[in-house]
C-alpha cells in the first residue's frame, strides 16, 4: 500500500553496531535534479546508523555531483558501459558483496533492473527501486516497462501522483512509499544582490525578470512559455525572459524567438551550475512541462519565495496551491499563462505575498532535513523487518 510516513523514530538504533552498507546506484551524476537529492540524502544520512557507498553506471568518471559527494567521505565506483548489461550486473554484484551492503537503493527508473538483479546475486536482503518521473514520460514499450518494476522489496516515489499511478495500473507488488523531494530554503537577498543576479545574466537593473531552468526538450515545452511571453512583451516593454539550460531544441527555440520578434528580450546562457541561486532575480517562475516527477524548480522557486505559474504536471499540485502560492495551468494553454503572469506582473505586493506563501510552504513541509527523515525511516523499518539488525561484521 501507499504509506505517506510521517517523522522519523529512531527505535532501538542505540544498539546497533556497525552501521547498516546503503549502496545507491545512479544511472548518471551530472547536472540534474534527481542527483541533487542524492547529494542532499547522503549529506544528511547519520553515519553512525549508515554507511553509504555510489555505484555510477553513468557514461564517465568526475561527473559534476561526483567530487562533492566523495567531499562528504562517500566512495563513489564506477561501472562503465563497455561492460555490457551482464558485465554490469557482475561487477555491481561483486561491489555490493565487497562492500557489505544490506541494503541496495535504485536511485532512478532506469537503474531498478540493477538493484533488483545484482542485489539477488550478492545476497542482500533489502532491495529498493525508484519512481521519480511522472508514467507518461517513460517509454511506452511493455517488457521495458514491466523490467523496471520486478524484483524489489520496496518502490520509492517522490509524489503522490506517482505512487497512485504505480498502483492504478499494479506494475509492481512492491510496498510502494512516497518521499517527497527536499529542498535547501536560502537566505531572502536584498533588492542590491537581485540587481547584481540580473547584471550576471545580461540584464539591467530597470528590467523585469521572468524566467525558468531545465533542459530545452520536447517535454519542457518552452515554446509555450515564449507564447505567453509574446503579448507579456510588448504590454511590459522593460520585462525580459531567460531560460537557464541547454538541449536539443535550444536553437529551434532562439530561431522561435527570432521569428516572434523577440530576440533582444530573451536570454538562452546555457547551463549554468547551480542555476537555483538565479531564481532570487526574476519576479515569476515558470514551468511549461508536459510531465515531470516532483518539480525541483518549483520546490527551488518557491524556497527562494518567487512564485510560481506551472502546467498541471505530475507532483506540481502537490506544490503548488492555487491562487495562494502560484497558479496551475493546462499543458499548452499558454493563453491561462498570460493572464496569470499579467497579473502578477501588474501586482507587486500580491508577487510578495505568494512568494511568502510559498516559502512558509516549503519550510513547512519540503525541507532537506525532512526528505532525509523521511527516507531514513523507511530503511529503518524495513532493514528491521529483514532483521538485519543482526549484522555484524564478525
Amino acid at each position: 500500500m501507499v504509506q505517506l510516513l510521517p517523522g522519523f523514530s529512531r527505535t532501538n538504533s542505540t544498539a546497533r553496531k556497525p552501521p547498516f552498507g546503503v549502496a545507491f546506484i545512479v544511472g548518471q551524476l551530472g547536472l540534474g535534479g534527481a542527483e541533487q537529492q542524492l547529494y542532499h540524502l547522503l549529506s544528511g544520512l547519520e553515519r553512525s546508523l549508515f554507511r553509504p557507498v555510489v555505484i555510477n553506471l553513468g557514461p564517465q568518471h568526475d561527473e559534476y555531483w561526483e567530487q562533492p559527494i566523495r567531499d562528504l567521505g562517500v566512495s563513489v565506483w564506477h561501472v562503465p558501459h563497455s561492460l555490457g548489461r551482464p558485465g554490469r550486473i557482475i561487477r555491481i554484484a561483486s561491489l555490493l558483496g565487497s562492500e557489505r551492503v544490506q541494503l541496495v537503493h535504485s536511485w532512478d527508473l532506469h537503474t531498478n533492473p540493477y538493484a533488483a538483479v545484482a542485489g539477488r546475486l550478492a545476497g542482500i536482503p533489502l532491495r529498493l527501486g525508484s519512481m521519480r518521473l511522472n508514467y507518461e514520460g517513460i517509454p511506452s514499450d511493455k517488457l521495458v516497462r514491466w523490467t523496471w518494476y520486478r524484483g524489489l522489496d520496496l518502490l520509492v516515489t517522490n509524489s503522490v501522483a506517482a505512487a497512485d499511478q504505480v498502483q492504478e495500473l499494479r506494475l509492481t507488488r512492491a510496498d510502494v512509499h512516497v518521499v517527497p523531494n527536499g529542498v535547501s530554503i536560502p537566505e531572502p537577498i536584498n533588492q542590491v544582490e537581485r540587481d547584481r543576479l540580473r547584471s550576471e545574466l545580461g540584464f539591467s537593473e530597470t528590467d523585469s525578470l521572468i524566467g525558468s531552468i531545465g533542459r530545452i526538450d520536447d517535454n519542457k515545452n518552452y515554446a509555450m512559455l515564449l507564447r505567453a511571453f509574446a503579448p507579456l512583451a510588448k504590454k511590459w516593454p522593460t520585462l525580459r525572459l531567460v531560460i537557464i539550460g541547454d538541449g536539443s531544441l535550444k536553437f529551434q527555440l532562439a530561431a522561435m524567438a527570432e521569428g516572434l520578434g523577440l530576440a533582444t528580450k530573451i536570454n538562452l546562457p546555457g547551463i549554468i551550475p547551480l542555476a537555483a541561486r538565479y531564481l532570487p532575480a526574476m519576479e515569476v517562475c515558470c514551468l511549461t512541462s508536459y510531465t515531470e516527477g516532483m518539480p525541483n524548480l518549483i520546490m527551488e522557486s518557491s524556497a527562494a519565495g518567487i512564485p510560481v505559474v506551472s502546467t498541471n504536471c505530475g507532483g506540481s499540485v502537490e506544490l503548488i496551491e492555487r491562487g495562494v502560492t502560484g497558479y496551475l495551468v493546462s499543458p499548452d494553454d499558454h493563453g491561462a499563462m498570460w493572464t496569470y503572469l499579467d497579473s502578477l506582473l501588474a501586482n507587486p505586493c500580491q508577487r510578495h505575498r505568494m512568494g511568502q506563501a510559498a516559502r512558509e510552504k516549503m519550510l513547512r513541509e519540503f525541507g532537506v532535513s525532512t526528505m532525509v527523515t523521511r527516507m531514513t525511516q523507511i530503511y529503518e523499518q524495513a532493514l528491521m523487518g529483514k532483521a538485519c539488525y543482526d549484522y555484524s561484521d564478525s
